[in-house]
């Protein structure tokens, strides 16, 4: 199904505020000194204007879904729990504000005028009203506030943690303390297993994520969220342990050599400790 504009506005933004900022309409105005810029999962998007822009002509489009010209999102999604945004430079809104399509994660792309016209990084100079569009789009398969982890049955072990991921993955090992020289890379937004490692995908490349590994004493019930696959490892050690580039996360003990099954879940949800990815991992031991 194609997607289409459900909403815009647009607004003048003057070159020397450097700026602006795409702001849920519930959160408190922003300033160029906030570390939650970078830092936490604060409801607004950021744009830099192109160094010397007189002044800019910001546009912003709600979108039904990915916009149709093939378009894709960068950087950490954009969290807008109250289901409107607002347009802020210099810490003062610009304008009323646009209603999106519901409470939720959005995708959001900003272009500006050297994107949208082809011109040469280089060469490029801004004008006056130099063109800028940010556009907005919900992520799929988001979940309801508050759904529970465990819905049907209980796992016999649970454990939880967080970790920094990088290059859009973080591995499961079965493998003890020791790694592969090289580590398995998923198969595009799907597990994949090699040399008792699973390579987990996740949605932002660079983002802080939690994750929750649980053994089931039988195969598990389905999870909430987006499945990511299934796959067999053999567990050479007692534990399976979170990796990512920065080293170790969490680790579940386990019953010690054997085949391990895993299925693993995406949860799209905003956390403290995390900004939108949540991982359900299942684990379960299959006979040979």
């Amino acid at each position: 199904m194609s997607s289409s504009v459900i909403g815009a506005m647009e607004h003048s933004v003057p070159g020397e505020s450097g700026g602006f900022w795409i702001v849920d309409e519930s959160a408190v105005p922003v300033g160029e000194d906030d570390l939650g810029v970078v830092t936490g999962a604060t409801p607004y998007h950021h744009a830099v204007l192109w160094p010397g822009t007189p002044s800019a002509r910001v546009g912003v489009e709600v979108w039904s879904g990915p916009p149709q010209e093939g378009a894709r999102p960068y950087g950490d999604p954009f969290n807008c729990p109250s289901g409107a945004v607002a347009l802020y430079t210099g810490g003062e809104r610009v304008g009323g504000v646009l209603s999106l399509d519901g409470p939720g994660v959005y995708w959001c792309l900003t272009s500006n005028g050297m994107q949208m016209s082809g011109g040469d990084p280089v060469t490029y100079r801004p004008r006056e009203d130099d063109p800028y569009l940010v556009r907005l789009w919900r992520v799929p398969g988001q979940l309801a506030p508050g759904e529970p982890l465990f819905r049907c049955a209980e796992p016999r072990q649970v454990v939880d943690g967080g970790l920094r991921v990088s290059h859009g993955e973080f591995w499961l090992s079965a493998r003890g303390r020791d790694l592969p020289g090289e580590m398995p890379a998923p198969q595009g937004d799907r597990l994949h297993a090699a040399e008792g490692v699973i390579a987990v995908p996740t949605m932002v490349q660079d983002t802080r994520v939690a994750v929750a590994v649980s053994w089931w004493d039988a195969e598990p019930p389905a999870g909430a969220g987006v499945a990511l696959g299934s796959c067999t490892v053999r567990a050479e050690g007692d534990a399976v342990r979170c990796w990512s580039v920065e080293g170790p996360g969490v680790a579940l003990p386990t019953p010690g050599p054997g085949t391990i099954a895993a299925r693993v879940w995406r949860r799209i949800e905003p956390g403290d400790d995390f900004r939108y990815e949540r991982y359900d991992v299942r684990l379960w031991a299959v006979t040979e």
